[in-house]
């Protein structure tokens, strides 16, 4: 183990935090999850009982940056993101095309579902290429999304998809991948994933530009 390793190696793991009860005290389209629960202390000891809501959506996330290396191109979407109701610009963000895991599905599986679905675009799992997975906001969801990089034809792209059975409404358009990046050095992208997904293919952007 080098001194990165060690350095980040975890101190504690679940067996170091006590859960005294968990109770479920809301559920809609999202649920909220109310836990009691005690932890261990870096200076030693353990906390007090804590009371801490978590909001639950019951299942994983995928979120896929679709990139056509022929063109150089990425394709973002638009959508009305009631979260983003306060925000200074537009609560209309633009991201990528991002969902819920299905029950039964993989997440690659998921992957070329959602793109299809929101941005009618067909690829296979050999399409993706793994970014990583991560939490959000782990201090007050239990969400993780998983990342990937699609690679794409955009010839034929739509411009506008969505399920009318989930109420979706979704804009559809590309753009060079350079004016992505810099979308996100700007803040006009101000979704995690999105930018997450995007400054990995910044990144790594000569492999990918290299896969036309």
């Amino acid at each position: 183990m080098n001194e990165i390793e060690k350095l980040t190696a975890p101190r504690f793991t679940i067996k170091d935090v006590t859960v005294y009860e968990k109770k479920r005290v809301f559920k809609a389209h999202f649920a909220v999850d109310n836990y009691i629960v005690s932890y261990k202390k870096f200076t030693g000891g353990e906390t007090r009982k804590l009371v801490r809501e978590i909001f639950e959506r019951d299942a994983e996330a995928v979120a896929i940056v679709p990139y056509d290396p022929k063109t150089d191109e990425v394709v973002l979407i638009e959508q009305f993101r009631p979260g983003a109701l306060n925000d200074p610009v537009s609560p209309w963000l633009i991201e990528i095309v991002a969902g819920m895991i299905d029950l039964g599905e993989s997440r690659e599986e998921a992957a070329c579902r959602e793109l299809y679905e929101e941005a009618k675009l067909k690829i296979t799992k050999d399409d993706l290429e793994l970014v990583s997975s991560l939490y959000p906001s782990p201090g007050g969801t239990s969400e993780v999304v998983t990342i990937y990089i699609a690679k794409i034809n955009s010839d034929h792209l739509a411009t506008n998809g969505g399920l009318a059975v989930e109420d979706e409404d979704i804009r559809i358009f590309k753009v060079k991948a350079q004016d992505a990046f810099k979308l996100c050095k700007t803040g006009r992208i101000c979704n995690c994933a999105a930018m997450v997904g995007l400054m990995y293919l910044e990144l790594n952007y000569d492999k990918f530009r290299n896969k036309a």
